[in-house]
């Protein structure tokens, strides 16, 4: 089968200008964590559920920064309410180069994780800790 090169230029543009269009968007990530597994992934889940929604939401506005479309992308980990693993999963998200982080469910795993995103400059913000130690 022979195609002719006028029917292959519009792809062939098309494919050029993918990387000019990708310049024009400007990537939010947030970090949205939680325990995903153990006795309280049920918590942890609903949460996610609500970050999936409030991204997709966000991004349906069209939203702009600086006359430049914003596209959010949410980064899912689990810290299994884990002080440990939830100050491996806030290194793991720092080293993302996240804008902000949504996180985490508990004290335990709060607490820990928030002098990490301090350090790294990344604001953090958490549904359901509750010890006075996190904004001491």
């Amino acid at each position: 089968m022979k195609i002719s090169a006028l029917k292959l230029l519009p792809i062939a543009a098309a494919l050029a200008a993918g990387p000019v269009l990708a310049q024009d968007v400007v990537e939010v990530k947030i970090g949205h964590v939680a325990p995903l597994s153990g006795g309280q992934a049920h918590y942890g889940k609903d949460n996610e559920r609500g970050a999936i929604m409030a991204i997709e939401d966000l991004n349906a506005r069209n939203l702009t920064i600086g006359g430049k479309k914003v596209r959010f992308r949410l980064i899912s980990e689990d810290d299994a309410a884990d002080p440990k693993q939830g100050a491996a999963v806030a290194q793991k998200l720092v080293d993302a180069k996240v804008n902000g982080v949504v996180g985490h469910l508990n004290s335990g795993t709060t607490i820990p994780a928030s002098k990490i995103y301090f350090d790294a400059g990344i604001p953090q913000i958490t549904p359901a800790a509750t010890n006075p130690r996190y904004t001491q």
